[in-house]
């Protein structure tokens, strides 16, 4: 039984607040007189109302440290722990910084049981005297039972206080003259417990006396299970926090019901029965019915219900009574007592259905425990809680591994010990294999093991299978075919890859699937899906089971050995197979001389997944029954001629040799999916008239495809088209009767021989369109204003001049991609329109013709990025002011720019959307870039005062950047840093540590910084860092950098400084905790003048803010700094390449709080959502 491990989180609690639903049977007219005649039960107390206590342990152990803590104590101990007996021993429970005594004490009340060793020194102690008049006390008052055992002493001397004892009594009467009352009380107390049931143990065996000991303990606490028991490794902390769940207490009147849940093997009855046997003593009645669904299957409900009432009530004479008389007597004697039920290995819904317990109507404080594989029987039962059993820890696997196949917890070294972890990793965690491999190995030598390690590779041990393949057998017949496939080819593989295939052939899997989670035969982790090692081999087993050495007579091969020899065994014999999928990775000598004709020969063949292209021969048939077919890099230039094709549904062949796929007109009904990428020879597409159900079609990198047939156009189906990279295509004809309304990815990025874009009428529902890298692409056809659905435009790297007016209507257009456009001269003007208020990011940089943007671009409202890099303009209009969502600026370059206008100086609340639609864009930072300037402006304009205005905003909005933003900007004489915000400043090579700071104030929002650089020579050698310019945040072993956005790293000839604003919120300043050594770094060919940061607080930015409304800031004094800032400085003059060389360098590292997780996950969900179109 595994302990839970903290590094895994299998574990899961789900709370349920609905009441169980159970059938109700009538009354029966029996009830009365059973009511009358029933004795009472011998589990149930005489005062059923009675006040119980309620006990933390089991046994409380009084000891001598000196004498028996490293030897009897520690065996005993031990053992009472692998019985599943809750002992209490003093170094093992006690909490640091609490009194010890008192807690002590405390243990000795809270057990039920009390063992004291007496040793000889253990009078000599007032503390142990204290312990056993303490454990007398609660002998009296609460009936506690008390075992005594003499280890190195003579019990009479014990009893008498004689032989060392007696001194050990005389000292302490010397000692407490005045208090001899506690000497008497100790005399007393020990007289007593020296009488009581005990065991001399002096000069025996150890080992034997201390299990009788244990039975005797295991006999007196009534644990119906600890007996038997055994090797119960890390189950008490999961017992521990079952009890905490099922809140048993006095107060608490509440019946509940806790669901154990767990793969077969995994020690699920084990832990409901040491849970049983902990807590039944708390409850009138109790009863553990064992393997609920064998007592179904031989004798049906009624003979469960019978057990309970025998165990609850001892009522014997059951069998004259009905069904419905025995439901009867459930609900009515069963309803004024607090009862314990466990119901063990339940598999039906139906099994808990018929039992006719109402929870309503049970004793208050009642518990029932419930333990199973399938997880659905407990949440639609509606029980309180779940409880997902977990795989044992490394720790706890290899001390159960050692106590069944060595017989200890610290065996010797020996050559077996070096096989251990080789049989840890074949078992998994699973406590069954564990104990089932462990045992049999026992007393077996190295080659022994050896010999059966290698076995098991190819034949699992049967007990194990036999336990697992329950969970299989009680599988529907699709879900079993669904288990066969995974275990067989899948494990490990996306679950929506899976489901696809699956679905493919007719598997409906968005109910199988979770069908087999529910019952602990897979787990879905990171959208993969995981199944143990023995159920993968089981899976496996029961394919190979009838005919173990004749591949193929089986249902499924998955190693190219059994393909092999099926393939040759096909040609002239009978075959089953009827799926194969090869491992990619799996790479055998006989692959590449196989003859493929044999392939021909599997009739029965549905799956078919190839990985390998060496093959003999030629195919000259495939199977009429193939429904999915993927075959990476496959071999011949076309598929052979097989007759129908009424059941494939996807054709997956990427990196084929396939110059025509077919010849003619091919109807295949259910054809779905064609995926031809990167098929070097494909020069055409086929006829796709008879293939109306096509949804996705993917020709990416078919570099010598040159046509495409106009019955494309004809596929209303179609969802995804790709002809990304299709170097020699150079038009797209999509037909006179093009209707695509199902499309809505078209990409055509790097079609670099097309010179005009699509007519796009038909394809009204296009959300997404990548014309990226088009380089003879100079006209966009005018119907692209049909695209009233369209999200994305890019037309990156093309040579348009101009765009059509009719991008006009474009009304969901969010982002829109014209960087690099070279030539184009005029689109602003024809673009900018109410129509496109729904444009997020508009990227016209490099476009080194465009110099003016016309005043309409205030329109854009919900325009959050712009990008316009490297153009020409003298000037933007005053209307950019409008721009409230505007977060990220970018003017490198802008050499012609000959003023700044007014910037947006108050930020929209509802900003942010970009963030939500691109899950990359955590790393897009916001900011505003201008990095060259006309230098008539040199002396007569300054920019600070637009950065920091750009600054406010954004902090006092964080919806517009994620994690921290930055801003660089030209210096002239009159700006530099400004002393009055940033007031911590210092020498450009200045290392700063943050030893103390305002933690506590809930006003801190951040962390803002400002260095003011310039190149001293054209030349920088960025080989001395590993990054041309960063703000450093050093520690012992690493070093974190904010480093420039390469997009805007300044231009190396410009003749000037630059000021560069970082800011990085609250969340995300590890630095100020951790103590980094923080300094600004560059290259040689940069030099550093001033850095300066400053924290930042909510008054700060109301402050700055007014300021800046102000005309004149120079006379204002600065803005105080409310931050109790405690840094330390020092200057570095040093080799910055040096001091970087032994660091592991690491981006900034940025906390990613739930939300932005969640806003990640919902944006690349969407994106998700388009490049998967047309998969099931």
């Amino acid at each position: 039984m595994g302990s839970k491990d903290p590094s895994e989180k299998a574990r899961v609690w789900r709370p349920k607040f609905k009441s169980l639903l159970c059938c109700l049977q009538s009354p029966s007219p029996m009830d009365s007189k059973l009511q009358d005649s029933a004795s009472s039960c011998t589990h149930q107390s005489t005062d059923p109302n009675r006040n119980r206590r309620l006990y933390k342990h089991d046994v409380f152990l009084s000891f001598r440290g000196t004498d028996t803590r490293n030897n009897f104590i520690d065996h005993l101990y031990h053992n009472l722990i692998r019985k599943g007996v809750f002992a209490f021993k003093d170094n093992e429970r006690l909490q640091k910084g609490e009194s010890i005594s008192s807690q002590l004490l405390q243990a000795i009340r809270d057990s039920r049981v009390s063992i004291i060793v007496f040793s000889r020194d253990y009078a000599a102690s007032t503390w142990c005297l204290d312990e056993m008049a303490t454990i007398a006390q609660c002998k009296k008052e609460f009936g506690q039972k008390v075992f005594s055992v003499f280890y190195d002493v003579d019990p009479s001397d014990v009893r008498k206080q004689s032989g060392v004892y007696g001194d050990a009594f005389a000292s302490h009467t010397k000692r407490f003259q005045k208090d001899l009352s506690k000497v008497k009380r100790w005399k007393r107390a020990m007289t007593d417990l020296a009488n009581s049931a005990g065991w001399d143990v002096r000069d025996k065996p150890q080992f034997t006396e201390i299990d009788k000991i244990i039975q005797k303990v295991i006999k007196e606490l009534d644990h119906r299970f600890s007996g038997f028991a055994d090797d119960l490794v890390g189950i008490q902390p999961c017992v521990k926090e079952l009890e905490q769940v099922l809140k048993i207490n006095p107060k608490d009147e509440d019946v509940r019901v806790l669901g154990i849940w767990g793969m077969g093997g995994i020690g699920k009855t084990t832990l409901a029965s040491v849970l049983y046997d902990k807590i039944s003593y708390m409850f009138d009645a109790h009863c553990f019915i064992e393997n609920v669904s064998k007592s179904y299957r031989e004798g049906s409900a009624i003979s469960v219900q019978r057990q309970i009432l025998r165990r609850t009530l001892e009522e014997q004479d059951l069998d004259k009574y009905s069904p419905s008389e025995i439901a009867g007597i459930i609900r009515n004697r069963l309803s004024s007592r607090k009862l314990l039920i466990v119901l063990d290995n339940v598999d039906e819904r139906e099994q808990l259905d018929q039992l006719a317990i109402n929870t309503k109507l049970l004793g208050r404080g009642s518990r029932i425990i419930i333990t199973t594989r399938d997880k659905h029987i407990l949440e639609s039962y509606g029980i309180d809680a779940i409880h997902n059993v977990s795989l044992m820890n490394s720790q706890d696997a290899s001390e159960l591994l050692f106590r069944k196949a060595f017989k200890s917890d610290r065996p010797s070294s020996s050559t077996c010990m070096e096989l251990t972890p080789i049989i840890l990793e074949y078992a998994q965690g699973l406590p069954l294999a564990i104990k089932v491999v462990g045992s049999f190995l026992d007393k077996r030598n190295a080659s022994q093991w050896r010999a059966y390690l290698e076995r098991l590779k190819k034949y699992p041990d049967k007990k194990l299978t036999d336990v697992l393949q329950v969970s299989f057998e009680d599988l529907q017949n699709d879900d079993k075919e669904i288990f066969l496939h995974i275990a067989c080819f899948f494990r490990g593989d996306r679950e929506d890859y899976v489901k696809r295939i699956l679905a493919t052939c007719g598997l409906q899997p968005n109910i199988g699937i979770p069908v087999l989670e529910e019952r602990s035969l897979i787990t879905i982790k990171n959208q993969e899906i995981h199944m143990h090692d023995m159920l993968q081999e089981l899976g496996k087993k029961l394919v190979r089971e009838r005919y173990p050495e004749e591949p193929a007579l089986w249902s499924r091969l998955w190693r190219c050995s059994d393909f092999e020899n099926a393939l040759m065994s096909a040609e002239t014999g009978t075959n089953h197979v009827k799926a194969i999928v090869l491992d990619q990775r799996e790479e055998m000598p006989g692959c590449s001389q196989l003859r493929i004709r044999g392939l021909s020969k599997l009739r029965d063949l549905k799956l078919l997944i190839l990985y390998h292209k060496n093959f003999l021969g030629s195919l000259d048939f495939l199977s009429p029954n193939l429904q999915y077919l993927a075959w990476h890099g496959y071999p011949f230039p076309s598929l052979p001629s097989f007759q129908p094709y009424s059941r494939l549904v996807e054709l997956s062949l990427p990196y084929s040799n396939v110059k025509r796929l077919w010849e003619g007109n091919k109807n295949i009904p259910h054809l779905e999916k064609v995926d031809l990428s990167y098929s070097m020879d494909l020069i055409e597409t086929p006829n796709f008239e008879w293939n109306a159900k096509l949804k996705r079609l993917d020709f990416t990198g078919c570099t010598n495809l040159i046509h495409i047939h106009p019955s494309i156009g004809l596929l209303n189906q179609l969802a995804y088209l790709s002809l990304q990279n299709c170097s020699s295509l150079s038009n797209l004809n999509l037909g006179d009767d093009c209707n695509l309304s199902s499309l809505r990815v078209l990409c055509l990025s790097g079609c670099t021989n097309l010179n005009k874009s699509p007519d796009f009428t038909g394809l009204s529902n296009l959300e997404y369109l990548d014309l990226e890298n088009c380089t003879s692409l100079s006209t966009v056809h005018e119907s692209i204003g049909a695209l009233v659905m369209l999200k994305f435009l890019s037309l990156r790297g093309c040579i348009i001049i101009s765009m059509p007016k009719e991008v006009n209507n474009l009304i969901s257009l969010q982002t829109l991609d014209l960087s690099r456009c070279l030539r184009l001269r005029y689109p602003l003007g024809q673009i900018y329109s109410s129509y496109l208020e729904s444009l997020i990011s508009l990227d016209l940089g490099t476009c080194h013709f465009i110099d003016n943007i016309p005043d309409s671009i205030g329109v854009l409202t919900c325009l959050e990025r712009l990008n316009l890099k490297e153009c020409q303009c003298s000037h933007l209009p005053d209307t950019i002011k409008k721009l409230s969502r505007l977060a990220y600026l970018n003017l490198a370059d802008c050499s012609y720019l000959e003023r700044l206008p007014e910037l947006p100086f108050d930020s929209a609340p509802s900003g942010g959307r970009y963030f939500q639609t691109v899950s990359a864009s955590r790393n897009h930072r916001s900011g505003l870039y201008v990095t060259t300037y006309n230098k008539v402006m040199k002396k007569t304009f300054n920019y600070m005062p637009a950065a920091l205005s750009w600054f406010a905003r954004l902090v006092e909005q964080p919806c517009h950047f994620r994690c921290g933003f930055d801003i660089i900007i030209p210096e002239n004489e009159s700006s530099g840093i400004p002393g009055w915000y940033f007031n911590h400043q210092f020498q450009g090579g200045s290392t700063v540590r943050v030893v103390d700071y305002a933690d506590a104030d809930d006003n801190w929002l951040g962390f803002s910084f400002c260095v003011t650089f310039e190149h001293v020579k054209n030349d920088c050698d960025s080989s001395e860092l590993l990054r041309h310019f960063y703000l450093s945040f050093e520690s012992e072993h690493t070093e974190e950098y904010f480093d420039m956005p390469s997009s805007v790293e300044t231009d190396r000839d410009i003749d000037g400084t630059h000021a560069w604003i970082i800011y990085i919120s609250r969340v995300h300043c590890h630095f100020v905790k951790t103590g980094a050594r923080i300094r600004f770094k560059a290259c040689k060919g940069m030099k550093l003048h001033k850095w300066g940061f400053r924290m930042v607080f909510k008054q700060d930015i109301e402050k700055l803010k007014r300021r800046l409304q102000r005309v004149d800031n120079k006379k204002q004094s600065p803005i105080f700094d409310s931050s109790r800032l405690v840094i330390e400085t020092e200057y570095v003059d040093e080799d910055l390449s040096s001091s970087s060389e032994s660091k592991i360098m690491l981006p900034y590292n940025w906390l990613v709080t739930d939300e932005e997780e969640n806003e990640k996950m919902e944006a690349k969900a969407k994106e998700d959502n388009l490049s998967n179109l047309g998969f099931i």
